[in-house]
């Protein structure tokens, strides 16, 4: 997108988590008032979709909780810019190290924007601990792109893996091996 049609990184997380904040929207049938979405969202392009949509049910009318794949001083560029937004809003983000595990039970939805196709190799800690945790909870996740621990060229999930209920894909589907 960014390359061949000139389509900038602000603009592309947008769209990317209007859709996601969209779909998360749709799958709790329309309505985010008293709902709590916990958004998992890494410090790239994926993390800065995720940002975006935790933004949109937000101001929905959704209790959001974000818990970062990286400390809050490694996102830089457009999610950093994502994540002040989310901080002049108060909505509460935490570190994996942070992260109370047993919000992910009070979860409606939970939105997995950690890693996306430039994944290599297994999530590592710290956000191995909340994709593990995100997992063994009730509430269905909605991976951004490609879930969080799929290799999206090759189709191995590695351990750990997000179990995605859904899928919204970008651009043209991660199709994994024929």
């Amino acid at each position: 997108m960014i390359n061949e049609l000139s389509i900038e990184l602000p603009q592309t997380m947008e769209n990317a988590g209007r859709c996601l904040a969209a779909n998360t929207c749709h799958r709790l049938g329309g309505e985010l008032v008293g709902r709590h979405i916990v958004v998992l969202a890494g410090s790239g392009g994926n993390g800065g979709g995720g940002l975006v949509a935790a933004r949109r049910v937000t101001i929905c009318g959704a209790g959001v909780s974000v818990v970062l794949g990286r400390p809050r001083d490694e996102v830089r560029g457009v999610p950093a810019y994502q994540l002040d937004f989310l901080d002049r809003m108060g909505v509460q983000v935490w570190t994996p190290e942070q992260f109370p595990l047993d919000l992910l039970k009070q979860a409606d939805r939970i939105i997995d924007a950690v890693i996306g196709y430039s994944l290599q190799g297994p999530p590592r800690e710290p956000i191995a601990s909340p994709i593990r945790a995100a997992n063994r909870v009730p509430a269905p996740v909605i991976a951004l792109d490609v879930p969080s621990g799929l290799d999206g060229d090759s189709g191995r999930a590695f351990e750990p893996t997000i179990r995605a209920a859904t899928t919204p894909s970008l651009a043209l589907p991660k199709m994994g091996p024929a």
